[in-house]
């Protein structure tokens, strides 16, 4: 016997023919979505909203059962989310419908937007892909009829987006299941020549539209005016009413962070008259993959800056009112930045070398211990005099801002005891650094041997050591077998059990905190991580992850190497922040104070980047 109720009230832990119930996804007017859950894989339920029987004028049970067909004419293209299953629950005949799907773990395209800010460069590799997709559609004689930002998923994972949900699809012979002129679908995205079909023949029941490959081609091209257009598409309407005017503006003449070329190409897709637009979605492949050759800051930078409410916040002027630089300004910033950074490491030198000799005549004074000084002790000393020296700076590569002080002194006993050294008694002092494993996650154990080593080195070794302070970004390489067992062994009782790539929002520092919107100052250092989202019983919400950010550059590279879940529990891992490895950072940075939005995507890897 069918139970009466509707497949939108199923609860966490009930079985459909055998696939666990892990939570709900989403609800619409022709189907319910669960991440279910069978033989330890997860995947999509979709389960139409009313059966074939029950007279439903809306037809979820023939819609879903149209999205499947869909689905399985186009499998196989890797940007569309592919059907696993299929049955009726509880009954083969008058049951539930219901379809397995792929679970794409991401977010919607305009939360993607709004969550990880992409860059322009970004945006048009997306694209391409989604045209890609969608040329694959059309050449199976399948149309999708409802691309939207909310219909389009982009993986958190590796940033490949998928289009899903064809409860409005068509396909060459599908049954006709509409009897309106127009296919179900969202007003913003129906091309001009649909609407003015409705216009024309709204009044006549047995008119139907007839849908081409230019409105998906519509569709899509008003998906990427919107990315470009509007920094926060989930959140705020749409910024431009499409069909008030024509044509609407240029993206880059709304937005001037859109390079041009990408600008026009979105006015490509979206031209008035089919016949001025893209012909095909293979055409727009096309134009968008030639965008990808592109080179320049304008295309490494994000094309909308992070939170703009932020500034306010931080008393600053909001970034509207100040529009960004031109191009051929930046570029001579960054010409006068690198003349300075060759200059200051020339100081950098010639200074470490002119204080080097200094270094005996101040040991002597000290030399109140009878044991001769060990070469690490010399270089101990070495360090020691560059904070009661002008040339401070010169021990830190130009460019790259200074760790945070306290963290140093920490990790630099000599530097910080040398002064105070009045008595033999002092000797016992110089094992401090077990004092630092006790205090909790600051800084993380695995990095703490590094810093010492890197406190102790001359300037020219911390140059070669790729010590803070003196690199970039940290080089590539191997996370620790142990991690790796610790993040990713499903045997390990006492592991995360997760999978490579999976993501979840974190706090960049606990020194930081605030809600996940605004933004702070970073300078390289230590940094404790706290998870603020996470769908991952491995790693929840609470959990502090221990690691270390660099600031150099255009971006922050933050690796985290150990993990304190709630639990008590401490496990080695491998967790960065950003998709790519890298923050971009905010308008207002400044040297030694890079601004960052203080909550970000961090994942779980295998390999540093």
């Amino acid at each position: 016997m069918l139970i009466g109720f509707s497949p939108a009230h199923l609860q966490p832990g009930q079985t459909v023919d055998g696939w666990r119930v892990v939570k709900p996804l989403g609800a619409g007017s022709f189907g319910a979505v669960y991440l279910v859950e069978k033989d330890g894989h997860r995947f999509a339920m979709k389960l139409a909203m009313h059966r074939a029987s029950s007279g439903d004028s809306e037809q979820a049970d023939a819609r879903l059962l149209r999205e499947m067909v869909c689905l399985s004419q186009v499998s196989g293209h890797p940007n569309i989310v592919r059907v696993h299953a299929h049955g009726r629950w509880q009954h083969p005949t008058q049951g539930w419908l219901y379809i397995v799907l792929d679970y794409v773990e991401g977010y919607t395209l305009g939360e993607w937007v709004e969550k990880t800010h992409p860059t322009a460069h970004e945006v048009a590799r997306v694209f391409g892909k989604l045209s890609g997709a969608l040329s694959h559609l059309h050449s199976r004689g399948v149309f999708h009829r409802d691309l939207k930002l909310g219909n389009i998923l982009v993986r958190a994972a590796d940033g490949e987006p998928f289009i899903l949900d064809f409860s409005a699809g068509d396909y060459t012979l599908a049954p006709e299941l509409t009897d309106t002129p127009l296919p179900p679908g969202t007003r913003r995205y129906r091309s001009p020549e649909a609407s003015r079909f409705l216009r024309e023949h709204g009044d006549n029941q047995d008119a139907r539209y007839e849908f081409k490959a230019t409105d998906d081609v519509y569709a899509l091209g008003v998906c990427l005016y919107d990315v470009l257009t509007n920094p926060q598409p989930v959140s705020e309407a749409p910024h431009v009413l499409m069909g008030a005017r024509w044509p609407p503006p240029a993206p880059h003449a709304l937005n001037p962070r859109v390079p041009a070329a990408l600008g026009a190409a979105a006015m490509h897709y979206i031209a008035l008259h089919p016949e001025k637009r893209a012909p095909s979605a293979e055409v727009m492949r096309r134009e968008l993959d030639a965008l990808l050759r592109e080179e320049g800051e304008a295309w490494m930078a994000t094309v909308h800056v992070p939170t703009p409410h932020l500034q306010l916040a931080l008393g600053v002027a909001h970034n509207d009112e100040a529009p960004p630089s031109t191009p051929k300004r930046a570029v001579g910033r960054r010409v006068a930045g690198a003349v300075a950074v060759l200059a200051l490491l020339v100081a950098s030198l010639a200074g470490y070398l002119a204080l080097r000799p200094t270094a005996p005549v101040q040991q002597a004074q000290r030399m109140e211990e009878p044991a001769a000084p060990s070469p690490s002790t010399d270089a101990g000393a070495a360090m020691s005099v560059a904070p009661s020296v002008p040339p401070t700076p010169s021990v830190s590569s130009p460019g790259v801002a200074l760790p945070p002080p306290a963290p140093v002194e920490k990790e630099s006993p000599p530097v910080k005891r040398a002064p105070a050294r009045i008595s033999p008694s002092a000797e016992s002092t110089t094992r401090k650094p077990k004092a630092l494993a006790s205090r909790p996650s600051w800084p993380p154990s695995p990095w703490a041997g590094f810093l010492k080593t890197c406190a102790g080195a001359t300037a020219a070794a911390a140059l070669s050591l790729g010590c803070p302070g003196a690199q970039v970004r940290p080089a590539p390489g191997d996370c620790p077998a142990e991690a790796r067992d610790a993040m990713f062994n499903r045997a390990n009782k006492n592991g995360l059990r997760m999978r490579p790539g999976q993501a979840v929002m974190l706090t960049l520092d606990i020194r930081q905190p605030g809600p996940m919107g605004d933004g702070g100052f970073y300078s390289d250092g230590p940094v404790t991580g706290v998870v603020r989202i996470s769908d991952h019983p491995g790693l929840p919400e609470g959990t502090q992850l221990s690691g270390y950010l660099w600031t150099s550059g255009e971006a922050a590279v933050g690796r985290y190497t150990e993990a304190r879940l709630p639990d008590g529990r401490t496990v080695p891992v491998c967790v960065l922040i950003g998709r790519n490895g890298y923050l971009a950072k905010g308008p207002n940075s400044r040297p030694g104070a890079m601004e960052l939005n203080k909550s970000a995507s961090a994942y779980l890897v295998e390999r540093w980047p």
